[in-house]
């Protein structure tokens, strides 16, 4: 596929997403969405190519959490049969680095797929990875100005980070999702405060508002995100660390509420 046909699609999907949604947005998103596309594409080519099962949905039913409430597990992969060889992927809208410096917790959930998996089709995965599709901080301010990006700077980016598959994970897991669904059902949880989404996590460059919260789905309902996206109170030793980070999310907050 030559990249004005990979346009084609892309506007075509827009187009589409547009109508089901009834949402559009700004033309320096829409070109930054098609940038990230675009760079994804000339990456990851051979994956999407070999793709064998595009989002396959594993379902873990019956489960039972700690204060006898029943649940359903639920998950969406992509795989990739190959020289009798299977590959699970699960897409995160994180980046690789944030990926790589959390393998723990993306291992255990991957391993909880691997073992949906089984369920479902009787058969082992082999190797396991995620696909981390939030772009790292160079090639993110590049495409956001507009600068045309160095060739040592893709070949040096690598989204996909391979996890190690270990079945002891799985009980563990699956013990710690029923308790947080105890937790979701008796109502306690709530909104981190303005001071922690200004904390830098270890291993992070970037503070756990700009790291965490930009993959919330509710972020735009929180008071403390509102602050922080908008830098109302937030420490100036910090700014610089979030400005590229958070060009492209603000325009997301502002265009959610112009609507």
């Amino acid at each position: 596929m030559d990249i004005k046909k990979l346009r084609e699609i892309f506007e075509d999907n827009y187009e589409e997403l547009k109508y089901e949604t009834g949402r559009s947005i700004t033309l320096n998103m829409k070109e930054f969405a098609w940038q990230q596309v675009k760079l994804y594409y000339e990456k990851l080519g051979s994956v999407a190519k070999n793709m064998t099962e595009a989002e396959v949905k594993l379902i873990l039913p019956e489960q039972v959490t700690p204060k006898g409430k029943k649940y359903t597990m639920e998950g969406i992969v992509d795989i990739v049969e190959k020289d009798d060889e299977i590959t699970m992927y699960d897409i995160k809208t994180h980046n690789s680095e944030e990926v790589e410096n959390d393998k723990d917790v993306y291992k255990g959930q991957l391993n909880v797929y691997a073992h949906m998996w089984k369920n479902l089709k009787g058969t082992e995965i082999d190797k396991m990875a995620v696909i981390a599709t939030a772009l790292p901080t160079k090639l993110r301010q590049a495409t956001t100005i507009g600068d045309e990006i160095a060739v040592d700077i893709v070949e040096d980016w690598n989204p996909v980070v391979e996890l190690d598959i270990d079945s002891n994970e799985v009980e563990k897991q699956i013990r710690c999702f029923g308790e947080t669904v105890d937790k979701i059902e008796d109502g306690e949880f709530k909104a981190p405060t303005l001071d922690r989404l200004k904390e830098i996590k270890k291993g992070q460059k970037a503070p756990f508002g700009t790291a965490v919260c930009r993959h919330c789905d509710a972020r735009h309902s929180c008071d403390s995100y509102s602050q922080y996206i908008n830098k109302v109170k937030l420490d100036e030793e910090i700014l610089e660390s979030v400005q590229s980070e958070d060009m492209v999310e603000q325009d997301e907050w502002k265009d959610a509420f112009m609507k």
